[in-house]
């Protein structure tokens, strides 16, 4: 039924009125009581404001999840006599299906001529209703839930009340969509605020003037500042020190003025104390998008600490470097596996290497020349143990005899540790010491051989002659050629007993003037024979200039035949043919020993050379570097015995798999009338 002219005109302004009304109390949510509020009440008085501005007999909130989804319903009405506030409603039938239509497809939906009339239970009492159209609240694609118009009309709800509902459900939508936008702006600057309060960094907002309008607890704890004091004050009077403030402030200002949006640079601030700090600062241009403006945040890390431990560092670094490189001894620097880290001038010296031919290689490949592939450096093993040594041992490949001293290094907290290699050259009275305690070892061990070899000779001697006995009785051939070889191994066992003998029986000879190459050319040619048969090749470089040396001949004599003995040795191991390397090579030269003369004699060979261990131990007795029954190990200790009674010094160098030098001093006749 159309309405008349006056009667619509009426109508208008009652909506017009309501709607008024209606806007007024949306507004309302968005004051400061409102902003702090959970979702629920929000929604629950969106709920009241409908029902208080129109004639329904109940008005439904449905409230979304946005974890999980669910709908949680509430619902209200304007009628005294029923509960005011939210209870919560149980969807069923078409109401559910209603509501999750217009969920979904997001327009209104309407369900109408309900007969009889549906009940709706809120808090036990029932609310009869004959329509019920649901509006979904949304704006911009953002979903605040859905609300139920219920009616106790037929029809529902009539054109113009739709409308006025419509325009109301929209506005509270934008009401709920600006109270979200808000609810995160404040979250987002709560949180940003306590980045700001708690970040280790000095933040400090100025305004395009160049005031300062915010300063951190961390600007404050540097600077001495409170924020009040410094508040709309100039940002260099505060943050440069006064000859900084003018380069700087150009500098900014000619970043407000270009296209860059960051700059970094270093300045001085001074405290409020007078102290000064070093700060590396960052500036980032803010926009200040509510007044239009553009303005800085400069974010500053005070690095004086650091500075400091860096100066101190690099002093620390510069003084060892300066003590590291000056040491006149060969210095280097070594990990636990060996490598070598670093070296002085004085390692390349003795090494005969450059720097690049030492650092990154292996210890016992610089210092000793390497060893075998079976064969465990005893260097290599004593910095795996990780503690200080000092041992007297000779360096081949610094070519000389040196006092070596470990140092473990430790880097810090860490278990990371490196060792301090420092070889010092020996002197010539180290090197005596040396001499005088190899000496009266092997006089303790003299002493010791003596009493074992004559504890011995007597049984050994039964032995042979109850064998002898038992190979004259019997015929059996078997036990003959037993007793045969009892009777050889019992000769080689008095062998070995008259050479423990010999070690220990001291020499009673006197000592003659001797041309030391005669000596050499005599033994030579015992042993010629012997050698051209192997195809070993001599190369003799005598001086027949050089002075009479006091010696027994005899026992000198003896000495070389061991040494050529055990070079002819090595030879044939290294070349068991013909081969132009399978030499060896004898010279003598003059070398003054303290205030002494003494003349030096080199036997070289180039066969399979010995391992560092073994140069240590070639003078110990029955020690050998021989296969098991090809050597007793009494051959150089022995010749050590024999050169030390004749006041002259034995001593072997040695690289291994290449040659092995053994080199003899003897000392000269310093009567010219004896010499001539």
């Amino acid at each position: 039924m159309k309405r008349a002219p006056d009667s619509l005109a009426v109508h208008d302004r009652d909506l017009t009125a309501r709607h008024a009304l209606l806007l007024r109390d949306i507004n309302q949510l968005n004051a400061i009581s409102w902003r702090n509020r959970p979702r629920r009440d929000i929604l629950i008085r969106c709920g009241e404001i409908l029902a208080s501005h129109g004639n329904y007999p109940a008005v439904g909130v449905i409230r979304r999840s946005p974890r999980d989804g669910q709908l949680t319903t509430f619902c209200l009405t304007p009628d005294p006599g029923y509960p005011s506030r939210g209870h919560p409603i149980a969807l069923r039938g078409d109401l559910k299906k209603l509501v999750l239509q217009c969920q979904h497809e997001q327009a209104v939906k309407a369900i109408s001529h309900l007969r009889p009339a549906r009940r709706l239970m809120v808090d036990r009492v029932p609310i009869r209703y004959h329509a019920c159209t649901a509006f979904p609240l949304i704006h911009q694609e953002h979903s605040h839930g859905v609300t139920l118009i219920f009616s106790t009309d037929m029809d529902g709800l009539d054109p113009g009340e739709f409308e006025f509902l419509q325009t109301a459900v929209a506005d509270i939508s934008l009401a709920l969509y600006a109270h979200d936008v808000t609810h995160k702006l404040k979250a987002q600057r709560d949180f940003n605020t306590e980045i700001i309060d708690t970040i280790q960094a000095l933040m400090i907002s100025i305004t395009p003037c160049g005031h300062i309008t915010r300063f951190n607890p961390e600007a404050e704890r540097v600077t001495g500042y409170r924020q009040e004091e410094v508040f709309n004050r100039y940002w260099v009077d505060v943050l440069l020190v006064p000859e900084q403030r003018l380069h700087y402030q150009k500098v900014l200002s000619y970043l407000l003025k270009s296209d860059s949006s960051q700059l970094s640079f270093r300045a001085d601030l001074q405290t409020r104390a007078g102290r000064y700090r070093t700060i590396d600062w960052y500036a980032s241009i803010k926009p200040e998008i509510e007044e239009g403006t553009v303005g800085m945040v400069l974010l500053g890390i005070d690095i004086t600490e650091r500075l400091e431990a860096d100066r101190a560092y690099d002093t620390a670094v510069a003084k060892w470097e300066n003590i590291f490189t000056t040491i006149q001894d060969p210095a280097l620097i070594a990990t636990t596996a060996g490598e070598i880290l670093d070296a002085n001038h004085a390692t390349f010296t003795a090494a005969r290497k450059n720097r690049d031919e030492v650092i990154g290689k292996s210890i016992c490949e610089i210092l000793h020349g390497g060893h075998s592939e079976n064969a465990v450096c005893p260097l290599e093993g004593l910095l795996a143990a990780g503690k200080s040594r000092i041992l007297h041992t000779h360096l081949t490949g610094l070519h000389g005899d040196y006092l070596l001293t470990l140092s473990p290094l430790r880097s810090g907290d860490t278990d990371d540790e490196a060792f301090l290699l420092v070889a010092r050259d020996t002197t010539e009275e180290e090197q005596l010491k040396a001499e005088s305690l190899r000496s009266s070892q092997l006089a303790a061990i003299g002493e010791l051989a003596a009493g074992v070899a004559h504890e011995i000779n007597n049984p050994i001697n039964g032995i042979l002659n109850y064998a002898q006995m038992i190979e004259d009785l019997v015929e059996d051939l078997h036990t003959r050629e037993i007793c045969g070889k009892i009777i050889d191994e019992g000769k080689r066992i008095a062998m070995i007993v008259r050479n423990l003998l010999d070690f220990s029986r001291r020499r009673l000879t006197e000592p003659e003037p001797h041309q030391l190459c005669a000596l050499i050319d005599s033994c030579v040619d015992l042993v010629f024979h012997q050698l051209h048969r192997d195809h070993i090749i001599i190369e003799r470089n005598p001086c027949y200039q050089l002075p009479l040396v006091y010696c027994n001949g005899a026992q000198i004599q003896q000495v070389l035949l061991n040494v050529i003995s055990n070079s002819r040795y090595a030879l044939n191991k290294k070349y068991p043919g013909p081969h132009p390397e399978k030499k060896i090579v004898m010279s003598t030269s003059t070398a003054p020993r303290t205030n002494k003369g003494f003349v030096r004699l080199s036997v070289t060979d180039f066969g399979v050379g010995l391992e560092h261990h073994e140069i240590e131990r070639v003078f110990d007795p029955f020690f050998s570097t021989k296969p098991e029954g090809e050597g007793t190990g009494l051959g150089l200790s022995i010749s050590y015995g024999l050169i030390r009674d004749n006041g002259g010094a034995i001593h072997i160098t040695s690289e291994r798999g290449r040659w092995a030098t053994v080199t003899i001093e003897l000392p000269i006749i310093e009567d010219e009338h004896d010499n001539a």
